[in-house]
């Protein structure tokens, strides 16, 4: 029968663990945890699709996550602020106080880039350049110049 390799001993019983990894740690820090050297981690990914879906799931929920926290940035949030005040080693009182975290310019930048790019771009002139340049390919196109 033969000894088990170490997919199957250190990788193959934590894939559920792997997709929670995915999420904080770079495939390079997931090899290092499972004890197998990252050279066999990526082998066992090209190997093993059990392994690249874990990885893949994990890395989409961290892009859902990641793209809820930048719309909230970009739209501006409510939070709450503690603040514990000491004298003489002693927690004399806690104050608690409600803030208000403004929009954040570069994500509203980036969202709506991503989001509405046919209205939102770095260079508008460079834009409609290739905008008229594209148009001028499909009429050489149709003519059959080129």
């Amino acid at each position: 029968m033969g000894r088990p390799n170490k997919y199957q001993t250190n990788v193959e019983p934590y894939l559920e663990e792997i997709k929670m990894m995915a999420l904080d740690m770079t495939e390079e820090q997931i090899a290092k945890t499972l004890g197998v050297s990252y050279s066999a981690f990526r082998e066992y990914k090209k190997q093993h699709e059990a392994l690249s879906d874990s990885l893949k799931k994990g890395r989409k929920s961290l892009v859902f996550e990641l793209k809820s926290v930048l719309i909230e940035r970009a739209r501006g949030y409510r939070y709450t602020e503690s603040k514990r005040i000491v004298e003489n080693g002693v927690v004399v009182r806690e104050e608690v106080t409600e803030k208000y975290a403004h929009p954040d310019v570069a994500s509203l930048n980036l969202l709506l880039k991503n989001y509405d790019k046919d209205n939102w771009a770095n260079d508008p002139q460079m834009l409609a350049m290739k905008e008229k340049e594209l148009e001028l390919r499909k009429e050489m196109a149709e003519k059959d110049d080129w």
